[in-house]
């Protein structure tokens, strides 16, 4: 991923010292370099925290979770080396984090200036987010000791706070940034490329983010959770619209190259991972609305086994225990979604589903030759190509770019208020008028992007269609015998509207184990993730680190997993 950074350098001159006898030719100041200036703006450094979180955010970790949750086959064998995170870790706290706290210190009020607290608010809310992000994923992470490196007491090697401190101090950033975002200031807020400056949707966010965290911790001390959640929900002040929606627009251009990286693993001449059979299927089997705006088929070709290239390159022919396999030659597959609703499977059929080329769940075999037969991403949510009648290779750059990344949005506080209701019996809503509510404006919103974005080619999915499928969701609700039951028919249908963050989801599947309907591995090389490893680079040069050698990701769980 290219990532363009606005650099802040310290101007370093060396003195010139023009002497001259009769009068000063020059009125010149060795101390000031116009070019390299030695300090900038909270805009400049917001921007460039927003745009590096949310491509760290969109990129390598949310692979890993898809693969996690079985929806793609990054990572879904549960095998997660220690060296992948290097990268990621440092940005965050190099880039994302270092700006952050430039914005803070740029904000905060002195002897020469004025406090700034709108920016000082949303830095606020961006530091926290950032920090419960690393938590969820990591646990125990450096927080009251980091980004002092250049500070007069440096510290080189930061200590690691405990997960659950770490969340405390969070909370406590985002009541102080409501505050600020309470004051009234005389400086309006560029820079911000999430909500514009807008600060009446920078509350809402920060009471949504109380939501999730609580939502998030609410085994450690449920009484409490139920008690904030009930407040949160019956105060009404979060994210209750696409407009209000905390995500980040990607950018349609090559150059500089700050697109959805979806985008660039897939409409720039690479190839993507494979998505699962699985959520394909089954999504095919139900008619779910989504699907042509989730994924692209690249190709009609049905491969021959009796030809030895074709015959390798087929999934799962040398996997024993493959569900799905090649699914134009499974029978299973076709009665499911064509024979049994009785529809028929003729060429037309066969070449649509010819073109659905995914993986079974972490099926070992190699990789083959097969990046033009693959089904890739589409345009919702990185910009890609809407699935039309007759697939084809697409073009490097064509497609249309603009992709978002929906980082916490108003169908999470659906999906929140649902779980409330359902595992705490908090009273936050009718819970089956609520899953309606999700699935509707879920499909709502994908389709809806689509159409604006893939122009000419995608087609927004009729009523009797989105009715259909809901239809049959709630059927399903309605025949669970129990709230946990429902919980899990709820936690599956989050699953499939997860595409493009399962950043959430995965925190969901932690706390309640649900939904129980996911493929197993074939092949798991380790038991289920709790926790993502810590990169071996911070493990090797921080002796601060030198505790969590031993800590195993798929073993200790994060403070808040009590399941």
């Amino acid at each position: 991923m290219k990532l363009i950074k606005n650099i802040v350098r310290t101007a370093a001159l060396t003195g010139l010292l023009l002497s001259v006898n009769a009068c000063n030719m020059f009125d010149l100041d060795v101390n000031t370099d116009p070019i390299n200036p030695s300090s900038t703006t909270p805009n400049l450094l917001l921007t460039n925290a927003e745009n590096i979180l949310f491509a760290n955010l969109a990129g390598g970790t949310n692979y890993a979770q898809h693969g996690f949750m079985g929806m793609i086959s990054s990572n879904d064998d549960w095998n997660v080396p220690a060296t992948s995170w290097n990268g990621y870790w440092n940005s965050m706290y190099a880039n994302v984090l270092k700006d952050l706290e430039g914005v803070i210190e740029a904000s905060v009020a002195t002897d020469e200036r004025a406090e700034n607290p709108h920016y000082l608010g949303i830095a606020q809310l961006l530091k926290a987010y950032t920090y419960v992000t690393m938590v969820d994923q990591f646990g125990d992470v450096p927080f009251s000791e980091a980004l002092k490196g250049n500070a007069e007491t440096a510290i080189k090697f930061p200590k690691f706070d405990k997960d659950e401190e770490v969340y405390r101090a969070c909370r406590q950033l985002v009541e102080d940034a409501i505050v600020n975002l309470n004051k009234t200031s005389g400086v309006i807020v560029e820079g911000d490329i999430v909500y514009n400056g807008d600060i009446i949707r920078w509350k809402k966010f920060a009471n949504t983010f109380k939501l999730k965290m609580a939502m998030t911790t609410r085994l450690v001390n449920p009484a409490e959770a139920k008690s904030t959640i009930e407040a949160l929900i019956s105060a009404g002040e979060l994210i209750g619209s696409g407009a209000e929606d905390f995500q980040f627009q990607f950018s349609k251009t090559v150059t500089p190259d700050n697109r959805h990286p979806w985008y660039q693993g897939t409409y720039t001449g690479g190839e993507f991972t494979y998505i699962s059979h699985q959520m394909m299927v089954e999504m095919l089997v139900d008619g779910d609305p989504r699907f042509p705006f989730y994924f692209r088929r690249q190709t009609k070709k049905v491969l021959d086994p009796n030809n030895p290239t074709d015959k390798g390159t087929i999934p799962c022919v040398t996997t024993p225990g493959c569900t799905y396999g090649y699914l134009v030659a499974n029978q299973n597959v076709i009665d499911a979604i064509y024979t049994n609703q009785g529809k028929t499977f003729g060429a037309d059929e066969r070449d649509f589903l010819a073109g659905i080329f995914g993986r079974d769940r972490s099926d070992p075999a190699g990789v083959p030759a097969d990046g033009t037969l693959r089904t890739i991403p589409g345009v919702y949510p990185c910009g890609g190509y809407y699935d039309v009648a007759t697939p084809g290779l697409p073009a490097a750059n064509a497609a249309p770019g603009g992709g978002i990344h929906p980082a916490l949005t108003h169908i999470n506080v659906l999906y929140y208020r649902i779980e409330a209701a359902l595992a705490l019996g908090a009273a936050t809503g009718d819970p089956r008028t609520l899953f309606e509510e999700a699935i509707r404006k879920h499909i709502a919103k994908v389709s809806t992007f689509g159409v604006a974005t893939d122009l000419g080619n995608a087609v927004a999915p009729s009523s009797d269609t989105i009715n259909q499928y809901v239809a049959k969701w709630l059927a399903r609700y309605d025949a669970a015998p129990d709230n946990n039951a429902r919980l899990n028919v709820v936690m599956k249908q989050m699953w499939f509207s997860s595409w493009g963050n399962a950043t959430e989801l995965w925190n969901a599947f932690r706390r309640t184990g649900l939904p129980t309907t996911l493929q197993e591995p074939i092949n798991p090389v380790r038991d289920e993730p709790k926790r993502m490893p810590y990169p071996q680079q911070e493990l090797t040069l921080n002796p601060s680190a030198a505790p969590y050698i031993n800590v195993i990701y798929d073993r200790d769980p994060i403070f808040w997993d009590k399941n």
